[in-house]
Protein backbone atom coordinates (compact mmCIF):
# COMPACT_ATOMS: atom_id res chain seq x y z
CA UNK A 1 0.00 0.00 0.00
CA UNK A 2 1.43 3.30 -1.07
CA UNK A 3 2.22 5.57 2.12
CA UNK A 4 1.64 9.23 2.37
CA UNK A 5 -2.28 9.00 3.17
CA UNK A 6 -4.68 7.17 5.67
CA UNK A 7 -7.22 6.64 2.50
CA UNK A 8 -8.11 2.87 3.20
CA UNK A 9 -11.21 2.28 1.14
CA UNK A 10 -13.95 -0.19 2.00
CA UNK A 11 -13.00 -1.96 -1.55
CA UNK A 12 -9.47 -2.53 -0.40
CA UNK A 13 -10.38 -3.62 3.25
CA UNK A 14 -13.17 -6.17 1.26
CA UNK A 15 -10.35 -7.16 -0.77
CA UNK A 16 -8.19 -8.27 1.70
CA UNK A 17 -10.28 -10.16 3.21
CA UNK A 18 -11.60 -11.94 0.54
CA UNK A 19 -12.30 -15.62 0.47
CA UNK A 20 -10.11 -16.94 -2.16
CA UNK A 21 -12.48 -18.75 -4.20
CA UNK A 22 -10.68 -19.84 -7.53
CA UNK A 23 -6.62 -20.28 -7.29
CA UNK A 24 -4.68 -22.06 -10.16
CA UNK A 25 -0.82 -21.32 -9.19
CA UNK A 26 1.75 -21.95 -12.23
CA UNK A 27 -0.83 -22.34 -15.07
CA UNK A 28 -3.03 -20.05 -16.76
CA UNK A 29 -7.06 -19.75 -15.14
CA UNK A 30 -9.78 -19.62 -17.65
CA UNK A 31 -13.65 -18.90 -16.89
CA UNK A 32 -14.53 -21.79 -19.98
CA UNK A 33 -18.32 -21.26 -19.86
CA UNK A 34 -20.48 -20.92 -23.02
CA UNK A 35 -22.99 -18.67 -21.05
CA UNK A 36 -22.30 -15.53 -19.12
CA UNK A 37 -20.60 -17.11 -15.64
CA UNK A 38 -22.20 -15.48 -12.56
CA UNK A 39 -20.38 -17.49 -9.41
CA UNK A 40 -17.23 -16.40 -10.03
CA UNK A 41 -18.09 -12.69 -9.64
CA UNK A 42 -16.37 -11.61 -6.44
CA UNK A 43 -13.58 -14.30 -7.36
CA UNK A 44 -10.06 -13.12 -6.03
CA UNK A 45 -7.55 -13.84 -8.64
CA UNK A 46 -3.46 -15.13 -7.87
CA UNK A 47 -2.76 -16.69 -11.38
CA UNK A 48 -3.15 -15.32 -15.40
CA UNK A 49 -6.54 -15.27 -16.12
CA UNK A 50 -8.11 -15.67 -19.97
CA UNK A 51 -11.90 -15.42 -19.82
CA UNK A 52 -13.69 -17.46 -22.77
CA UNK A 53 -17.30 -16.19 -21.89
CA UNK A 54 -18.59 -13.06 -20.54
CA UNK A 55 -19.03 -12.61 -16.70
CA UNK A 56 -22.13 -11.25 -15.35
CA UNK A 57 -24.34 -10.05 -13.98
CA UNK A 58 -22.51 -9.33 -10.96
CA UNK A 59 -24.08 -8.19 -7.87
CA UNK A 60 -20.63 -6.77 -6.42
CA UNK A 61 -17.15 -6.70 -7.55
CA UNK A 62 -16.47 -8.50 -10.80
CA UNK A 63 -13.18 -9.60 -9.82
CA UNK A 64 -10.27 -8.80 -7.44
CA UNK A 65 -6.94 -9.35 -8.47
CA UNK A 66 -4.83 -10.98 -5.50
CA UNK A 67 -1.87 -11.51 -6.85
CA UNK A 68 1.71 -9.23 -8.25
CA UNK A 69 2.85 -9.47 -12.06
CA UNK A 70 -0.32 -11.77 -13.76
CA UNK A 71 -2.23 -10.54 -16.87
CA UNK A 72 -6.07 -10.26 -16.64
CA UNK A 73 -6.94 -10.56 -20.07
CA UNK A 74 -10.44 -10.84 -21.14
CA UNK A 75 -10.34 -12.00 -24.08
CA UNK A 76 -12.59 -9.87 -26.09
CA UNK A 77 -15.47 -10.49 -23.32
CA UNK A 78 -17.21 -8.45 -21.09
CA UNK A 79 -17.76 -8.32 -17.29
CA UNK A 80 -21.18 -6.62 -16.43
CA UNK A 81 -22.62 -5.53 -13.17
CA UNK A 82 -26.43 -6.25 -11.85
CA UNK A 83 -26.51 -2.55 -10.38
CA UNK A 84 -25.88 -3.93 -6.75
CA UNK A 85 -25.81 -1.47 -3.47
CA UNK A 86 -22.68 0.63 -2.34
CA UNK A 87 -19.66 0.99 -4.12
CA UNK A 88 -19.01 -1.68 -6.12
CA UNK A 89 -15.98 -1.65 -9.58
CA UNK A 90 -15.62 -4.29 -12.37
CA UNK A 91 -11.96 -4.70 -11.58
CA UNK A 92 -10.24 -4.24 -8.54
CA UNK A 93 -6.34 -4.26 -7.54
CA UNK A 94 -5.80 -3.47 -4.48
CA UNK A 95 -2.24 -2.90 -3.76
CA UNK A 96 -1.01 -5.00 -6.56
CA UNK A 97 2.48 -4.37 -8.86
CA UNK A 98 3.05 -4.85 -12.46
CA UNK A 99 -0.50 -6.31 -13.43
CA UNK A 100 -2.03 -5.80 -16.50
CA UNK A 101 -5.49 -5.56 -17.68
CA UNK A 102 -6.29 -5.78 -21.29
CA UNK A 103 -8.79 -6.40 -24.34
CA UNK A 104 -12.28 -6.24 -22.89
CA UNK A 105 -15.04 -4.51 -21.70
CA UNK A 106 -16.17 -3.71 -18.33
CA UNK A 107 -19.55 -1.95 -17.81
CA UNK A 108 -22.59 -1.71 -15.21
CA UNK A 109 -20.36 -0.51 -12.30
CA UNK A 110 -19.38 2.14 -10.14
CA UNK A 111 -16.40 2.14 -11.44
CA UNK A 112 -14.93 0.05 -14.29
CA UNK A 113 -11.43 -0.18 -12.90
CA UNK A 114 -10.17 0.62 -9.36
CA UNK A 115 -6.35 0.69 -8.87
CA UNK A 116 -5.92 1.21 -5.22
CA UNK A 117 -2.11 1.95 -3.62
CA UNK A 118 -0.51 -0.21 -6.64
CA UNK A 119 1.97 0.69 -8.55
CA UNK A 120 3.16 0.14 -12.30
CA UNK A 121 0.17 -1.87 -13.42
CA UNK A 122 -0.90 -1.48 -17.21
CA UNK A 123 -4.89 -0.84 -18.58
CA UNK A 124 -4.70 -1.30 -21.89
CA UNK A 125 -7.14 -2.37 -24.53
CA UNK A 126 -9.74 -1.85 -22.60
CA UNK A 127 -13.93 -0.88 -23.60
CA UNK A 128 -14.68 1.11 -20.21
CA UNK A 129 -18.42 2.26 -20.46
CA UNK A 130 -22.13 3.14 -18.58
CA UNK A 131 -20.05 2.71 -15.42
CA UNK A 132 -22.49 4.99 -13.21
CA UNK A 133 -22.74 5.60 -9.70
CA UNK A 134 -26.35 5.99 -8.48
CA UNK A 135 -26.56 4.70 -5.34
CA UNK A 136 -29.68 6.46 -3.71
CA UNK A 137 -28.37 6.09 0.15
CA UNK A 138 -25.79 8.87 0.16
CA UNK A 139 -23.10 10.18 -0.53
CA UNK A 140 -20.70 7.72 -3.01
CA UNK A 141 -16.90 7.48 -3.62
CA UNK A 142 -16.95 5.79 -6.35
CA UNK A 143 -18.73 7.64 -10.11
CA UNK A 144 -15.63 6.74 -12.70
CA UNK A 145 -14.31 4.72 -15.71
CA UNK A 146 -10.87 4.04 -14.42
CA UNK A 147 -10.31 5.21 -10.77
CA UNK A 148 -7.01 5.56 -9.62
CA UNK A 149 -6.41 5.91 -6.22
CA UNK A 150 -3.43 6.44 -4.17
CA UNK A 151 -0.93 4.86 -7.03
CA UNK A 152 1.57 5.42 -8.79
CA UNK A 153 3.63 4.82 -12.17
CA UNK A 154 0.61 2.99 -13.92
CA UNK A 155 -0.10 2.87 -17.34
CA UNK A 156 -3.66 3.66 -18.74
CA UNK A 157 -3.15 3.71 -22.53
CA UNK A 158 -5.51 2.99 -25.74
CA UNK A 159 -8.62 2.72 -24.09
CA UNK A 160 -12.18 3.96 -24.81
CA UNK A 161 -14.47 5.33 -22.24
CA UNK A 162 -17.81 6.33 -22.74
CA UNK A 163 -20.53 7.41 -20.33
CA UNK A 164 -19.44 6.85 -17.04
CA UNK A 165 -19.89 9.11 -14.08
CA UNK A 166 -20.19 11.61 -12.25
CA UNK A 167 -16.48 12.06 -11.36
CA UNK A 168 -14.34 11.00 -14.47
CA UNK A 169 -13.49 8.46 -17.15
CA UNK A 170 -9.97 8.63 -15.85
CA UNK A 171 -9.69 10.05 -12.30
CA UNK A 172 -6.37 10.01 -10.71
CA UNK A 173 -7.67 10.65 -6.63
CA UNK A 174 -5.26 11.37 -3.57
CA UNK A 175 -1.54 10.72 -3.88
CA UNK A 176 -0.98 9.34 -6.77
CA UNK A 177 2.16 10.40 -8.75
CA UNK A 178 4.39 9.85 -12.29
CA UNK A 179 0.93 8.14 -13.74
CA UNK A 180 0.76 7.63 -18.02
CA UNK A 181 -2.82 8.36 -19.41
CA UNK A 182 -2.28 7.97 -23.31
CA UNK A 183 -4.16 7.79 -26.29
CA UNK A 184 -7.16 7.27 -24.86
CA UNK A 185 -10.70 7.81 -26.42
CA UNK A 186 -12.94 9.81 -23.76
CA UNK A 187 -16.35 10.37 -24.55
CA UNK A 188 -19.78 11.46 -23.23
CA UNK A 189 -18.96 12.31 -19.60
CA UNK A 190 -21.44 14.34 -19.30
CA UNK A 191 -23.45 12.10 -15.95
CA UNK A 192 -25.41 14.76 -13.79
CA UNK A 193 -24.98 13.33 -10.29
CA UNK A 194 -27.26 13.42 -7.28
CA UNK A 195 -26.06 12.15 -4.33
CA UNK A 196 -22.13 12.41 -4.81
CA UNK A 197 -21.27 15.58 -4.26
CA UNK A 198 -21.66 18.29 -6.67
CA UNK A 199 -23.81 17.80 -9.09
CA UNK A 200 -21.89 19.26 -12.18
CA UNK A 201 -18.50 17.04 -11.55
CA UNK A 202 -18.35 14.87 -14.20
CA UNK A 203 -15.16 15.30 -16.33
CA UNK A 204 -13.21 13.66 -19.25
CA UNK A 205 -9.58 12.84 -17.26
CA UNK A 206 -9.36 13.84 -13.83
CA UNK A 207 -6.26 15.18 -11.71
CA UNK A 208 -8.28 15.30 -8.92
CA UNK A 209 -5.40 14.63 -5.91
CA UNK A 210 -4.46 16.06 -3.60
CA UNK A 211 -0.90 15.11 -3.92
CA UNK A 212 -0.96 13.97 -7.62
CA UNK A 213 2.04 15.37 -8.75
CA UNK A 214 3.81 14.64 -12.40
CA UNK A 215 1.07 12.97 -14.28
CA UNK A 216 1.48 12.62 -17.89
CA UNK A 217 -1.92 13.34 -20.05
CA UNK A 218 -1.08 12.95 -23.53
CA UNK A 219 -2.13 12.34 -26.99
CA UNK A 220 -6.05 11.42 -25.87
CA UNK A 221 -8.85 12.38 -27.57
CA UNK A 222 -11.71 14.13 -25.19
CA UNK A 223 -14.95 14.68 -25.98
CA UNK A 224 -18.49 15.97 -24.26
CA UNK A 225 -17.94 15.88 -20.80
CA UNK A 226 -20.06 17.75 -18.33
CA UNK A 227 -17.43 20.31 -16.44
CA UNK A 228 -14.23 19.76 -17.82
CA UNK A 229 -12.58 17.86 -21.02
CA UNK A 230 -9.40 17.52 -18.51
CA UNK A 231 -9.34 18.83 -15.05
CA UNK A 232 -6.25 19.90 -12.73
CA UNK A 233 -8.35 20.37 -9.34
CA UNK A 234 -7.59 22.51 -6.40
CA UNK A 235 -5.99 21.28 -3.22
CA UNK A 236 -6.99 22.74 0.25
CA UNK A 237 -3.90 24.94 1.52
CA UNK A 238 -4.79 26.75 5.02
CA UNK A 239 -3.54 26.32 7.86
CA UNK A 240 -3.25 24.17 10.08
CA UNK A 241 -3.76 20.82 8.19
CA UNK A 242 -2.95 21.80 4.63
CA UNK A 243 -2.82 19.21 2.12
CA UNK A 244 -0.08 18.42 -0.40
CA UNK A 245 -0.80 20.49 -3.61
CA UNK A 246 -1.20 18.86 -7.43
CA UNK A 247 1.98 20.01 -8.94
CA UNK A 248 3.93 19.59 -12.29
CA UNK A 249 1.68 17.35 -14.40
CA UNK A 250 1.91 17.25 -18.33
CA UNK A 251 -0.90 17.88 -20.64
CA UNK A 252 0.09 17.42 -24.08
CA UNK A 253 -0.85 16.79 -27.36
CA UNK A 254 -4.79 16.11 -26.60
CA UNK A 255 -8.13 16.96 -28.56
CA UNK A 256 -10.93 18.49 -26.28
CA UNK A 257 -14.18 19.29 -27.59
CA UNK A 258 -17.44 19.90 -26.33
CA UNK A 259 -17.37 20.54 -23.03
CA UNK A 260 -20.87 21.28 -22.43
CA UNK A 261 -21.77 21.41 -18.38
CA UNK A 262 -22.07 25.06 -17.75
CA UNK A 263 -20.11 28.77 -17.88
CA UNK A 264 -17.72 27.52 -15.70
CA UNK A 265 -16.54 24.23 -17.75
CA UNK A 266 -13.59 24.59 -19.82
CA UNK A 267 -11.53 22.50 -22.50
CA UNK A 268 -8.22 22.09 -20.05
CA UNK A 269 -9.27 23.00 -16.63
CA UNK A 270 -7.46 24.13 -13.55
CA UNK A 271 -10.24 24.19 -10.80
CA UNK A 272 -9.96 26.42 -7.85
CA UNK A 273 -12.74 25.16 -5.83
CA UNK A 274 -14.46 26.41 -2.61
CA UNK A 275 -13.18 29.55 -0.49
CA UNK A 276 -10.34 31.91 -1.84
CA UNK A 277 -7.56 31.13 1.06
CA UNK A 278 -8.51 27.76 2.26
CA UNK A 279 -8.56 26.34 -1.26
CA UNK A 280 -5.81 26.47 -3.74
CA UNK A 281 -5.05 25.99 -7.96
CA UNK A 282 -3.28 23.40 -8.99
CA UNK A 283 0.38 24.59 -9.75
CA UNK A 284 3.35 24.16 -12.10
CA UNK A 285 1.74 22.07 -15.19
CA UNK A 286 3.05 21.95 -18.52
CA UNK A 287 -0.13 22.61 -20.62
CA UNK A 288 1.20 22.10 -24.35
CA UNK A 289 -0.06 21.06 -28.48
CA UNK A 290 -3.35 20.69 -27.22
CA UNK A 291 -6.41 21.40 -28.94
CA UNK A 292 -9.47 22.98 -26.96
CA UNK A 293 -12.49 24.00 -28.81
CA UNK A 294 -16.41 24.49 -29.13
CA UNK A 295 -16.87 23.93 -24.95
CA UNK A 296 -19.71 26.03 -23.57
CA UNK A 297 -16.91 27.83 -21.30
CA UNK A 298 -13.51 28.75 -22.14
CA UNK A 299 -11.05 26.96 -23.82
CA UNK A 300 -7.77 26.70 -21.48
CA UNK A 301 -8.60 28.20 -17.91
CA UNK A 302 -5.83 29.08 -15.25
CA UNK A 303 -7.26 29.81 -11.94
CA UNK A 304 -6.58 32.74 -9.53
CA UNK A 305 -3.49 31.35 -7.20
CA UNK A 306 -2.07 29.06 -9.79
CA UNK A 307 1.61 29.68 -10.77
CA UNK A 308 4.58 28.91 -12.80
CA UNK A 309 3.22 27.17 -15.16
CA UNK A 310 3.45 26.61 -19.35
CA UNK A 311 0.69 27.39 -21.51
CA UNK A 312 2.14 26.82 -25.13
CA UNK A 313 1.39 25.90 -28.55
CA UNK A 314 -2.49 25.29 -27.59
CA UNK A 315 -5.26 25.86 -30.17
CA UNK A 316 -8.10 27.48 -28.84
CA UNK A 317 -10.93 27.77 -31.13
CA UNK A 318 -14.78 28.50 -31.14
CA UNK A 319 -15.45 28.39 -27.74
CA UNK A 320 -18.40 30.41 -25.63
CA UNK A 321 -15.73 32.64 -23.22
CA UNK A 322 -12.15 33.42 -23.97
CA UNK A 323 -9.69 30.85 -25.78
CA UNK A 324 -6.70 31.43 -23.13
CA UNK A 325 -7.83 32.92 -20.00
CA UNK A 326 -5.81 33.38 -16.44
CA UNK A 327 -7.84 34.69 -14.00
CA UNK A 328 -7.83 37.55 -11.63
CA UNK A 329 -7.27 37.53 -7.85
CA UNK A 330 -9.90 36.19 -5.66
CA UNK A 331 -12.35 39.09 -4.10
CA UNK A 332 -13.98 38.72 -0.89
CA UNK A 333 -16.28 40.98 0.89
CA UNK A 334 -14.74 42.57 4.21
CA UNK A 335 -17.65 43.66 6.60
CA UNK A 336 -18.20 44.60 10.08
CA UNK A 337 -21.21 45.83 11.68
CA UNK A 338 -19.43 48.74 13.91
CA UNK A 339 -22.83 50.06 15.97
CA UNK A 340 -24.72 51.45 17.43
CA UNK A 341 -27.39 49.05 16.33
CA UNK A 342 -30.81 49.80 17.04
CA UNK A 343 -34.23 47.52 16.63
CA UNK A 344 -37.04 48.80 18.78
CA UNK A 345 -41.21 48.59 17.72
CA UNK A 346 -42.40 51.86 18.74
CA UNK A 347 -46.24 51.32 17.59
CA UNK A 348 -47.14 49.94 19.89
CA UNK A 349 -44.29 50.61 22.40
CA UNK A 350 -42.95 47.35 23.21
CA UNK A 351 -39.55 48.50 23.29
CA UNK A 352 -35.95 47.49 21.85
CA UNK A 353 -35.29 43.97 20.97
CA UNK A 354 -31.55 42.17 22.23
CA UNK A 355 -29.21 42.15 19.73
CA UNK A 356 -27.58 38.33 18.97
CA UNK A 357 -30.74 36.78 20.87
CA UNK A 358 -33.56 38.23 19.23
CA UNK A 359 -31.84 39.78 16.12
CA UNK A 360 -28.80 39.99 14.37
CA UNK A 361 -27.29 42.65 11.64
CA UNK A 362 -27.04 39.95 8.20
CA UNK A 363 -23.23 39.98 6.56
CA UNK A 364 -23.78 42.98 3.82
CA UNK A 365 -26.31 44.96 5.41
CA UNK A 366 -26.24 48.90 4.63
CA UNK A 367 -26.11 51.44 7.03
CA UNK A 368 -29.15 53.47 8.07
CA UNK A 369 -31.60 54.82 10.69
CA UNK A 370 -34.67 54.07 9.79
CA UNK A 371 -38.43 54.85 11.72
CA UNK A 372 -41.30 53.32 9.26
CA UNK A 373 -44.07 51.16 8.78
CA UNK A 374 -43.75 47.36 9.13
CA UNK A 375 -45.33 45.30 6.42
CA UNK A 376 -45.36 41.74 6.32
CA UNK A 377 -44.56 39.80 2.91
CA UNK A 378 -46.34 36.80 1.75
CA UNK A 379 -45.73 34.78 5.09
CA UNK A 380 -46.11 31.05 5.82
CA UNK A 381 -47.10 30.70 9.43
CA UNK A 382 -49.25 28.31 11.22
CA UNK A 383 -52.31 29.34 12.73
CA UNK A 384 -51.78 29.56 17.15
CA UNK A 385 -48.74 27.52 16.59
CA UNK A 386 -45.60 27.92 18.21
CA UNK A 387 -43.16 25.70 15.52
CA UNK A 388 -43.91 25.54 11.92
CA UNK A 389 -44.88 22.19 10.85
CA UNK A 390 -44.87 23.05 7.31
CA UNK A 391 -42.18 21.72 5.12
CA UNK A 392 -39.25 23.53 5.09
CA UNK A 393 -39.01 26.07 2.08
CA UNK A 394 -42.78 26.30 2.55
CA UNK A 395 -42.49 29.76 2.49
CA UNK A 396 -42.45 31.65 -0.64
CA UNK A 397 -42.22 35.35 1.17
CA UNK A 398 -40.50 38.21 -1.31
CA UNK A 399 -39.46 35.59 -4.01
CA UNK A 400 -41.92 37.74 -6.36
CA UNK A 401 -42.00 41.21 -6.81
CA UNK A 402 -46.12 40.57 -6.66
CA UNK A 403 -45.55 39.81 -3.30
CA UNK A 404 -45.02 43.34 -2.12
CA UNK A 405 -47.55 44.48 -4.68
CA UNK A 406 -50.52 42.09 -3.19
CA UNK A 407 -49.12 43.26 0.23
CA UNK A 408 -50.03 46.84 -0.29
CA UNK A 409 -46.45 47.74 0.11
CA UNK A 410 -45.42 50.91 0.33
CA UNK A 411 -42.03 52.75 -0.83
CA UNK A 412 -40.21 53.57 2.47
CA UNK A 413 -42.18 50.72 4.00
CA UNK A 414 -40.20 48.08 6.26
CA UNK A 415 -40.55 44.52 5.18
CA UNK A 416 -40.92 42.01 7.44
CA UNK A 417 -39.66 38.71 5.22
CA UNK A 418 -39.40 35.10 6.45
CA UNK A 419 -37.05 32.64 5.28
CA UNK A 420 -37.90 30.05 2.20
CA UNK A 421 -37.65 28.76 -1.43
CA UNK A 422 -35.34 31.64 -2.99
CA UNK A 423 -31.99 33.35 -1.76
CA UNK A 424 -31.74 35.56 1.05
CA UNK A 425 -30.24 38.06 -1.68
CA UNK A 426 -33.41 37.68 -4.33
CA UNK A 427 -35.22 38.45 -1.73
CA UNK A 428 -33.75 41.60 -0.42
CA UNK A 429 -33.44 42.75 -4.02
CA UNK A 430 -37.09 42.34 -4.46
CA UNK A 431 -37.50 44.45 -1.68
CA UNK A 432 -35.11 47.09 -2.45
CA UNK A 433 -36.74 47.31 -5.92
CA UNK A 434 -40.24 47.85 -4.14
CA UNK A 435 -39.04 50.75 -1.98
CA UNK A 436 -38.01 49.19 1.08
CA UNK A 437 -36.41 51.25 3.33
CA UNK A 438 -34.96 48.17 5.70
CA UNK A 439 -35.77 44.45 6.00
CA UNK A 440 -36.43 42.16 8.68
CA UNK A 441 -35.99 38.53 7.51
CA UNK A 442 -37.12 36.14 10.54
CA UNK A 443 -36.18 32.57 9.94
CA UNK A 444 -38.43 30.04 8.80
CA UNK A 445 -39.47 27.86 12.33
CA UNK A 446 -38.89 24.35 11.36
CA UNK A 447 -36.20 22.55 13.50
CA UNK A 448 -32.35 23.89 13.07
CA UNK A 449 -34.96 27.29 11.72
CA UNK A 450 -35.71 29.37 14.36
CA UNK A 451 -32.43 31.33 15.34
CA UNK A 452 -31.33 34.64 14.23
CA UNK A 453 -28.11 33.45 13.05
CA UNK A 454 -28.57 32.76 9.46
CA UNK A 455 -27.83 34.44 6.36
CA UNK A 456 -25.74 37.20 3.77
CA UNK A 457 -26.71 39.52 1.91
CA UNK A 458 -24.60 39.98 -0.32
CA UNK A 459 -24.09 43.66 0.04
CA UNK A 460 -26.60 46.30 0.29
CA UNK A 461 -27.21 49.69 0.68
CA UNK A 462 -30.68 49.39 3.28
CA UNK A 463 -30.34 47.95 6.79
CA UNK A 464 -31.10 44.45 6.49
CA UNK A 465 -31.90 42.62 9.69
CA UNK A 466 -32.40 38.52 10.58
CA UNK A 467 -34.62 37.70 13.60
CA UNK A 468 -35.91 34.81 15.20
CA UNK A 469 -38.72 32.83 13.84
CA UNK A 470 -40.21 33.88 17.31
CA UNK A 471 -39.89 37.84 16.53
CA UNK A 472 -41.25 37.63 13.38
CA UNK A 473 -44.53 35.59 14.44
CA UNK A 474 -45.07 38.63 17.28
CA UNK A 475 -44.54 41.36 14.33
CA UNK A 476 -46.54 39.72 11.78
CA UNK A 477 -49.18 38.78 14.57
CA UNK A 478 -48.96 42.89 15.64
CA UNK A 479 -49.37 43.47 11.99
CA UNK A 480 -52.84 41.29 11.46
CA UNK A 481 -53.86 43.56 14.89
CA UNK A 482 -52.92 47.22 13.50
CA UNK A 483 -49.84 48.93 12.07
CA UNK A 484 -46.55 48.47 13.66
CA UNK A 485 -43.90 51.17 13.28
CA UNK A 486 -40.25 50.23 13.93
CA UNK A 487 -36.82 52.11 14.83
CA UNK A 488 -33.75 50.06 12.83
CA UNK A 489 -30.29 51.62 13.30
CA UNK A 490 -27.57 49.72 11.70
CA UNK A 491 -23.93 51.35 10.97
CA UNK A 492 -21.85 48.84 8.68
CA UNK A 493 -18.73 48.46 6.95
CA UNK A 494 -17.83 47.16 3.58
CA UNK A 495 -15.18 46.83 1.40
CA UNK A 496 -13.79 44.47 -1.67
CA UNK A 497 -10.64 43.05 -1.05
CA UNK A 498 -8.16 40.44 -2.57
CA UNK A 499 -8.97 37.30 -0.89
CA UNK A 500 -6.04 35.46 -2.91
CA UNK A 501 -3.59 36.74 -5.97
CA UNK A 502 -4.52 36.18 -9.57
CA UNK A 503 -3.09 33.51 -11.63
CA UNK A 504 1.12 34.42 -11.35
CA UNK A 505 4.42 33.78 -13.09
CA UNK A 506 2.83 31.95 -15.78
CA UNK A 507 4.52 31.77 -19.78
CA UNK A 508 2.08 31.99 -21.98
CA UNK A 509 3.80 31.25 -25.72
CA UNK A 510 3.33 30.35 -29.10
CA UNK A 511 -0.74 29.88 -28.48
CA UNK A 512 -3.02 30.28 -31.37
CA UNK A 513 -6.60 31.28 -30.24
CA UNK A 514 -9.31 32.33 -32.79
CA UNK A 515 -13.06 32.40 -33.21
CA UNK A 516 -13.75 32.19 -29.50
CA UNK A 517 -16.96 34.52 -28.10
CA UNK A 518 -14.80 36.20 -25.28
CA UNK A 519 -11.50 37.63 -25.74
CA UNK A 520 -9.01 34.95 -27.05
CA UNK A 521 -6.29 35.78 -24.80
CA UNK A 522 -7.46 37.35 -21.13
CA UNK A 523 -5.28 38.21 -17.96
CA UNK A 524 -7.34 39.04 -15.45
CA UNK A 525 -4.15 40.54 -13.69
CA UNK A 526 -4.89 43.87 -15.41
CA UNK A 527 -2.15 46.06 -14.08
CA UNK A 528 1.36 45.75 -15.28
CA UNK A 529 3.40 43.73 -14.37
CA UNK A 530 0.29 41.76 -14.64
CA UNK A 531 1.95 39.50 -11.60
CA UNK A 532 5.00 38.65 -14.15
CA UNK A 533 2.60 36.33 -16.61
CA UNK A 534 4.66 36.48 -19.88
CA UNK A 535 2.56 36.50 -22.65
CA UNK A 536 4.92 35.75 -25.91
CA UNK A 537 4.60 35.21 -29.64
CA UNK A 538 1.07 34.14 -29.37
CA UNK A 539 -1.28 34.67 -32.15
CA UNK A 540 -4.69 36.25 -30.33
CA UNK A 541 -6.98 38.53 -32.93
CA UNK A 542 -8.62 39.65 -29.90
CA UNK A 543 -6.92 40.41 -25.95
CA UNK A 544 -7.89 42.17 -23.05
CA UNK A 545 -5.33 44.62 -22.26
CA UNK A 546 -2.06 45.32 -23.44
CA UNK A 547 0.04 42.79 -21.24
CA UNK A 548 -1.28 39.86 -23.13
CA UNK A 549 -0.13 41.42 -26.49
CA UNK A 550 -0.20 41.14 -29.33
CA UNK A 551 -3.64 41.92 -30.37
CA UNK A 552 -5.89 44.12 -30.94
CA UNK A 553 -7.21 45.57 -27.64
CA UNK A 554 -11.35 44.93 -27.93
CA UNK A 555 -12.59 43.20 -25.16
CA UNK A 556 -13.43 45.39 -22.14
CA UNK A 557 -12.01 44.05 -18.55
CA UNK A 558 -14.27 42.29 -16.03
CA UNK A 559 -15.16 44.07 -13.56
CA UNK A 560 -14.66 43.19 -9.99
CA UNK A 561 -16.96 40.75 -8.33
CA UNK A 562 -17.54 39.39 -12.69
CA UNK A 563 -16.32 36.22 -14.12
CA UNK A 564 -12.85 36.92 -12.10
CA UNK A 565 -14.58 35.57 -9.40
CA UNK A 566 -15.41 31.54 -11.45
CA UNK A 567 -15.39 28.93 -11.23
CA UNK A 568 -16.23 28.08 -7.47
CA UNK A 569 -17.96 24.66 -7.25
CA UNK A 570 -17.88 22.65 -4.06
CA UNK A 571 -15.51 20.21 -3.56
CA UNK A 572 -16.43 16.89 -3.36
CA UNK A 573 -16.36 14.73 -0.51
CA UNK A 574 -14.80 11.32 -1.44
CA UNK A 575 -12.53 8.37 -0.34
CA UNK A 576 -13.13 9.45 3.48
CA UNK A 577 -11.83 12.85 2.86
CA UNK A 578 -13.86 15.53 4.30
CA UNK A 579 -13.06 19.11 2.07
CA UNK A 580 -14.81 22.40 2.11
CA UNK A 581 -17.80 23.46 0.45
CA UNK A 582 -18.18 26.76 -0.53
CA UNK A 583 -21.86 27.67 0.59
CA UNK A 584 -24.43 28.76 -2.09
CA UNK A 585 -26.46 31.78 -1.23
CA UNK A 586 -29.25 30.66 1.51
CA UNK A 587 -32.91 30.40 1.52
Amino acid sequence: MKGGHDMTSSWLRRALRATVAVAVVGATMMIARPAAAVHLCGTTILTDLQLSADLGPCPGDGLIVGADEITIDLNGYRIFAANGDGDNAGIVLPGRTRVTVENGTVEGFDAGILIVGGVHNTVTGMTIQDNVNDFLGGPCDLGDGIAVLDSDSNSIRRNVLVGNGPYGGVSLVGDSDGNVVQRNDVQDHDIVGTNCGNSLQDEGIRIEGPGADGNEVTQNTVGNSLLSGIGLHGYVCAEPDPEPGNTGNVVTFNRVTGTEGSSVSAGINFLQQGPAGIVCAATQATVQRNVSSDNTGWGVFVAATSFENRIERNLARNNALEGIRLNGPRLALDFESVGPTLFDVTTPDLGPYAEGSDFQVMFGSGSGDVTAQVVPIDLAIPDSAPVNTNPVDTSTSACEPADFTAAGFQSGDIALIQRGTCTFVSKVDNAIAAGASAVVMFNEGQTGRTSAAFGSVGGVPIPVLSATYALGMQLADLADAGDVTAHIVTNTTLETVEAAPGATDNLVRRNRAEGNAGADGYDGNLDPPCDNNTWSANHLPTVNQPCVGPGVVVAPAAPPGGSDAAPDLGLVERFGRDRPDQAPAGS
